[in-house]
Formats: C-alpha cells, sequence, structure tokens
C-alpha cells in the first residue's frame, strides 16, 4: 500500500478489508465474490478494484500480520536471546496467537490452498520467508522442515476442533518436537550393548520431605562457574551463591553489541565441536544452540607472501604448496598416528623435544610449530613447550572430528544465557553480581566468606576464577603453602583487532593466517551472520604475544610493531576497510587462558591434598584447550560433589 495515501482513502481500503475478512469468516472465502463484498461496502467495482487487483489480494492483509511478525522475530540480537529453543517457540506461538480468534478462516484458506493458484502462491511466499528466517538462527534444514511441518499439522488439527487452545496444542506439539531432537542428540551416548539410558528412579524414589539444604558458593562466573552451578542446580537439596565481581555473567565470554555488531571479548570458535565437551553439556543440561563450520576450503595460509589452503583435511593437504609430494606423504603418515593414539609425541616431554629428535623435513616441523600457535593461540618459541602428551591427545580428538572449527551462532551469549536461565529458573540460587569475595575462612565446620555486603557460611566452595586470583584469595590462609606451586603461572595473551564494517569489502576467504608474522584475521561474520547488521562484515585479527621483555619500553615497541602487522594484513585483504569501519575495538593484552599450557606452568588440579576447595576454569585440569577446559573441570566439579553427597539427581 503506498504510504502517501491520503487517511480518509487509507480509512476506506482498511474498511473494505475488514468487511471482506468478516464474510470470509462467516461464510468461507470461497463462498465470498468480489460482488458480495461491493454490497456489504456499499461501493462500486470501480472502487473496489481501484483499491484491490482482486479479492485474493485481500488475502494478503490476513498474511501481512505472520509476515510482519517474522519479520520483527528475526531481528532479535543474540544477547536479547535466552536460548535457542526457547526463541523459535516464540515465534511460533506468536504466529499462532495472531489467528487464534479464525479458526473457520484458517480452515477455508487451508482448504483453498490446494485448488487455488493464487491462494498457495500468498501462503507459500510466507512459509518461506519462516524458513529462511529459521534457517538464519538455525542451520540445520531438515530441523527447520520439521519444525515448520509441526506448526503446519498444529494448524490443521485445530481447524478441525475449533473448541481447542490452539497455543496451548502449539507449545505442547512443539515440546514433542524438540523432546525428540534431543533423544536424536542423545543416540551416540546410549550403550550399544545394553540399550540403557540415565535411569529416573533416583529422584522419582525422593523423599518429598523438608531435608537440610547443603550451601554451595561458586566463586566467579565465567563460564566455568556458570557452567558448575548449572549442573548443581538441577539437585534436590542443593541452594548456594554465584558470586561474580564484574557487572555481567560470562568473564571472557562477556558479549556486547554496539552499533548492531555483537562483540565477544574472546572468539567463539570451537574446534572439534562433535567431540567437545559443550555437547555433552547440550546432552545432560538440555541447553539448545547451533553452530555452523568454517568453510575448510576457504581458509588459507600466507607464507612469503604466498597464499595456499591450509592443511585441515585430505583435501586441502592435497592442494596445499606448504609441503612437497614426499612431505605430503610424511605428515600423512604422522596424523595416522595421532588418530591411532601411537605418534611418538606423546613419548616426549614437549614437542619441541619431539621435533629436535624426529628426522622429518623443516617444512613438516614448521607445520605442526604452526598447527599449535592456531590452536593454543601462542608464540612459536612457546609452542615448542607444550607438554608432548597434551599434543597427542588434543589432536587425537581434533583429528577424529568430522566438525573441526565451528562458530556457535549467536556468540556465547547463546550459552551463557542458558546457563544463567537455568541456575535462576531452580529457585534455589542466587546470582550476586558485583560482589566480589573478599576473604574466606573455616568456622564451626562452616566456610564463612565475607564481601563487601555480607558474611555467609558454606559447606562447599567452588574456585571458578583464575588460577592467579584463587592464589591472591587464599594469602595468608592455612591453605596458602599448598597453592604456591601455582601462583607464578603465566596466562595465554592476545592481541585482539576487532572491526565491523558497514559493508562487505572483500570476502577472499573466512580465515588468513600470516605464517611469517604469526597473526591471523577471521571473517567472523562469514560463518555467523547473526553477528552483523544487514550487509554489514565483522572481522577479527588476533596475534600470538610474546611475554618476555626486558624492560616496559620494549614491551610497548612491540605491541606497536604487532598493531601495525595487523592493519597492514587488513589493507592487504580488506582494502578499504578503514572507510567502512563502523566499530572497532582494539585489545593489546587481550586474555585468552588464565593458565599458558606449557611445561613452565601447571595446571591446578580440580581437587588438592589438604585443601578442601573445589577448582575449576581454564587453568586447571581438565578435557580440551581454552574454552572447553572451563567446562569440563567444573562439569567434574559438579559431578564430584553430587557423587560426595550422593544427592539424588533430577533428570
Amino acid at each position: 500500500m503506498n504510504r502517501l495515501m491520503r487517511s480518509a482513502t487509507r480509512k476506506k481500503r482498511e474498511y473494505m478489508i475488514e468487511v471482506a475478512l468478516h464474510l470470509f469468516m462467516e461464510r468461507g472465502y470461497e463462498q465470498v465474490s468480489v460482488d458480495d463484498i461491493i454490497a456489504a461496502t456499499n461501493t462500486s467495482k470501480g472502487t473496489f478494484y481501484h483499491y484491490f487487483k482482486g479479492k485474493d489480494e485481500i488475502l494478503r492483509e490476513i498474511f501481512r500480520k505472520q509476515i510482519q511478525t517474522i519479520s520483527e522475530w528475526a531481528v532479535k540480537t543474540p544477547s536479547q536471546v535466552l536460548s535457542l529453543e526457547g526463541h523459535i517457540n516464540r515465534l511460533f506461538l506468536d504466529l499462532a496467537s495472531n489467528i487464534q480468534a479464525y479458526p473457520r478462516l484458517v480452515r477455508s484458506l487451508i482448504a483453498l490452498s490446494l485448488q487455488n493458484e493464487s491462494v498457495k502462491q500468498i501462503e507459500d511466499e510466507q512459509f518461506q520467508l519462516l524458513f529462511d528466517r529459521l534457517l538464519h538462527w538455525l542451520p540445520e534444514p531438515n530441523k527447520v522442515k520439521l519444525l515448520i511441518t509441526a506448526y503446519r499439522g498444529t494448524l490443521w488439527m485445530w481447524c478441525s476442533q475449533e473448541e481447542m487452545d490452539l497455543p496451548g496444542l502449539m507449545r505442547s506439539n512443539l515440546a514433542w518436537v524438540w523432546s525428540g531432537l534431543r533423544l536424536e542428540q542423545q543416540e551416540s551416548s546410549i550403550s550399544v550393548e545394553t540399550r540403557q539410558v540415565r535411569p529416573d528412579a533416583a529422584w522419582l524414589a525422593h523423599s518429598a520431605k523438608e531435608e537440610k539444604k547443603m550451601r554451595i558458593a561458586v566463586i566467579g562466573g565465567g563460564l566455568a562457574g556458570l557452567t558448575a552451578a548449572a549442573y548443581l542446580s538441577e539437585q534436590y537439596g542443593v541452594e548456594g551463591v554465584l558470586f561474580e565481581r564484574s557487572p555481567q555473567l560470562g568473564g571472557r565470554a562477556f558479549t556486547y553489541e554496539k552499533a548492531g555488531f555483537t562483540l565477544n571479548y574472546g572468539a567463539h570458535a570451537i574446534y572439534g565441536i562433535d567431540r567437545h565437551e559443550i555437547s555433552t553439556m547440550e546432552r545432560e543440561l538440555g541447553l539448545s544452540f547451533s553452530s555452523k563450520q568454517v568453510d575448510k576450503r576457504r581458509v588459507m595460509y600466507a607464507k612469503h607472501d604466498q597464499l595456499t589452503p591450509a592443511p585441515l583435511d585430505f583435501v586441502n593437504l592435497m592442494r596445499t604448496d606448504l609441503l612437497n609430494a614426499m612431505q605430503k606423504v610424511r605428515f600423512v603418515g604422522e596424523i595416522t598416528a595421532i588418530i591411532a593414539h601411537i605418534h611418538n609425541v606423546k613419548n616426549y616431554d614437549t614437542l619441541g623435544d619431539y621435533l629436535a629428535h624426529s628426522d622429518a623435513d623443516e617444512d613438516v616441523k614448521e607445520l605442526w610449530e604452526h598447527l599449535v600457535c592456531s590452536n593454543f593461540f601462542i608464540t612459536p618459541e612457546e609452542a615448542r613447550k607444550v607438554p608432548g602428551p597434551v599434543i597427542s591427545e588434543y589432536y587425537h580428538n581434533l583429528f577424529l572430528s568430522s566438525r573441526p572449527v565451528n562458530y556457535v551462532l549467536g556468540s556465547w551469549a547463546v550459552i551463557t544465557n542458558q546457563l544463567r536461565q537455568k541456575i535462576e529458573i531452580s529457585g534455589r540460587w542466587e546470582l550476586a553480581l558485583q560482589e566480589g569475595v573478599e576473604s574466606i575462612q573455616y568456622t564451626d565446620r562452616k566456610y564463612q566468606l565475607k564481601t563487601k555486603n555480607r558474611e555467609e557460611s558454606f559447606d562447599r566452595v567452588i574456585f571458578a576464577m583464575p588460577v592467579q586470583q584463587t592464589c591472591k584469595l587464599l594469602k595468608g590462609t592455612p591453605w596458602e603453602p599448598f597453592l604456591a606451586p601455582y601462583e607464578n603461572n603465566t596466562a595465554t595473551e592476545v592481541m585482539v583487532y576487532d572491526i565491523g564494517l558497514k559493508r562487505v569489502v572483500a570476502r577472499p576467504f573466512s580465515y588468513i593466517s600470516d605464517m611469517d608474522n604469526k597473526l591471523f584475521i577471521s571473517d567472523v561474520s562469514a560463518t555467523d551472520h547473526t553477528l552483523v547488521p544487514e550487509g554489514g562484515q565483522l572481522l577479527q585479527g588476533i596475534a600470538y604475544l610474546s611475554d618476555s621483555f626486558a624492560d616496559e619500553q620494549e614491551r610497548k615497541d612491540y605491541l606497536e610493531k604487532k598493531t601495525k602487522q595487523m592493519e597492514d594484513l587488513f589493507d592487504h585483504y580488506y582494502p578499504g576497510w578503514r572507510d567502512e569501519t563502523a566499530v572497532k575495538r582494539v585489545s593489546k593484552k587481550a586474555m585468552v587462558s588464565s593458565v599458558k599450557n606449557i611445561v613452565t606452568n601447571e595446571l591446578l588440579p580440580t581437587r588438592l591434598d589438604h585443601v578442601p576447595f573445589y577448582f575449576c576454569g581454564d587453568g586447571c585440569v581438565g578435557k580440551g584447550e581454552l574454552a572447553e577446559r572451563a567446562f569440563s573441570s567444573a562439569r567434574l566439579v559438579a559431578k564430584a560433589i553430587i557423587e560426595d553427597v550422593k544427592i539424588p539427581a533430577r533428570v
């Protein structure tokens, strides 16, 4: 409709639509003619055809509200979405609410769409838009088709039984669909031999009578703290407080929005997601999120100004120019040995020791070094210090993965929001933001925690904060000596250079790694389109940093040099980026992991002899690296507490 249409003209048109819809609902669409509408509105044929090409066009007004609902839903940003499942359910429930008052009309339209091409076209346009917008959030076409089929099936069921509550019916049917999708994910965790799943009997047999509560304190609201609290929030007889000194949850996974761009303090790429701890959490905690794999064919390495495919799989390995034919055969052999768990690297103290004794060509050794730099976010000098067994285990999982590099669509906020929601809806946990713990002591068989606002007693305490901060908090306590081996651990720090561009200036690849200067650029929006406004582009540059300097001036000069190298890389592959920049964020010293996993550091165990606390985080012992170690160590701690106190789990 013309936006410049006069008010009187618009009112006349809207009146005719209102009367026509009333007739459609009363008699059925196919039983109402144009003449009937003209007679009921006391107008002429000329007036009718001035406003409408035919009565089919009036139907578009019915679908207009649905299309508007879909469009408004689609522009939600990741930080506004608590869970993918809830977000998608909200759309279907809103669509159902829009038409709940018109069962006869909807029934008429459904029947008519099977025989009237114009009506079918209008309906197809709506469902195509619905499919496209859902695919934006859930890039798995088969799942999207299943959800839309459930929605349409629910409409048909409701039309045949008008007394049914459409939103209630929709909610019930969607619950069954999501339950089936989760069950499909869980199949891989069911024993093939016994076909047994986790029993429900524990919580069903749980006594309903009031019991003594166990109080647990979680210090730190990053990924580890949220994970531990989420698991424990499912347990009867447990209540607790999660203390976080900053104004927001998520720690280094904190996400914020600026000028339509969603920025993460840390990259939300997940390596080997199908073998990653987050997939286990997805099943056990009922999380719902979607991810998309980085296009392996568009991941490139640059060496001496020459571009070549990164050897992420066999296809890329055959195409890369980093190695000659014989070197490729050698590297394939090394990968095979890693997968089979027979590679010699696990028998060496460090990667450097292995490479020093290896008879491989220098190009193969350099490739190993660069892979470790990329996955551990460290310099080549420190890559050689990574323990051999760590290398063996990490790449065993990664090389076996069918999805080596993925982004969680919508950023870490999609995960942290769900963990937070899970904690809050239990009703037994408090999230204490901007309330850091200042001291801890043992009194009357309880752990007394003091903050600026209160003193409270707890039965168990979980430290889910950087190891260095844990050591600082326990200074002057009886437990300080046992933490001494860990207080000088060094963190993994990088330079992060994010730029949000008003338009796509270039998209030559998804990822470019400068092997000479040890930095890379990810075109994040090429994989995760949810993070940018329409037509925008989000690039993230990362530089691996050395932490060994003679003085402060040398450190500053080094960082300036790295900044210049990063901007030169942007200039080379994304010309014009400076003029199109809408958002820029540069962090010259961003912590990626609180403890660098090299031999001169020591990861903190989740339990220490003679220390009564539990520890989790990316600086603690656990599966994987970076965020995965935060998740895995937190899950281990929560499971240990549950087992320790023998609390029946609510499945």
